[in-house]
């Protein structure tokens, strides 16, 4: 059985409040800003910021969230990490054992090779609930965890801060809890895991049980 680490978090600290646009947007900035990062290894930079912004346009058109000031807002968070140096590329997710039976599953928003660096940012301040994700985190990366917030003025300029969140020593939560909103997934089911308790989903060791038998 596996938890996530953000729904870990929502039982140790409520989420910041806001609407279902808000929420697709920050997915799409996720997913594009991790994206951009990629390219960027791989092009002329000069052409990266002006991708961005027209597929996070065109993403938010396709959900039907389209908005001006959205798109604005995507641009300035993008500079903001850009020039914060929050940069890598999207982790491979990890799983650390709970218990006998329960996985925590863990993949920050950027890992940078570089220097070793994971990184979970938020496009809004950091809170109590951003610090308790990046716990999990930590916790099940056996690693420091950055985490990144983002301020907006009233003029629209944005800002980064940043906390190097350490591995707490155990999670301090109730596992009956965590056996309620905890999944069945594939590799839980159908693999036996022969290797050590932290694993990569793509690197782990295992021993396959076919679905013909």
């Amino acid at each position: 059985m596996v938890v996530r680490a953000s729904d870990v978090a929502k039982l140790l600290s409520k989420p910041p409040e806001g609407d279902e646009a808000s929420a697709k947007f920050g997915k799409i900035f996720e997913e594009e800003y991790a994206l951009a990062n990629h390219i960027y290894e791989r092009t002329w930079y000069v052409h990266v910021p002006k991708w961005f912004v027209r597929k996070v346009a065109a993403r938010l058109m396709a959900e039907g969230i389209y908005r001006r000031d959205l798109v604005l807002k995507a641009y300035r968070a993008y500079a903001a990490l850009l020039n914060a140096g929050v940069i890598g590329k999207k982790p491979k997710t990890v799983f650390r054992n709970l218990t006998d039976n329960l996985f925590i599953a863990a993949q920050p928003d950027l890992y940078d090779e570089s220097t070793e660096t994971y990184y979970e940012f938020k496009l809004y301040p950091i809170n109590d609930y951003a610090r308790k994700q990046a716990e999990v985190f930590a916790w099940v990366l056996e690693k420091p965890v950055v985490l990144v917030g983002l301020k907006e003025d009233p003029g629209g300029s944005v800002s980064v801060e940043k906390e190097v969140v350490a591995p707490p020593k155990d999670l301090r939560i109730n596992v009956s809890e965590l056996k309620k909103i905890a999944v069945a997934e594939e590799f839980c089911v159908d693999l036996t895991v022969t290797g050590g308790t932290t694993l990569g989903i793509s690197d782990m060791r295992v021993t396959a049980r076919t679905r013909s038998e």
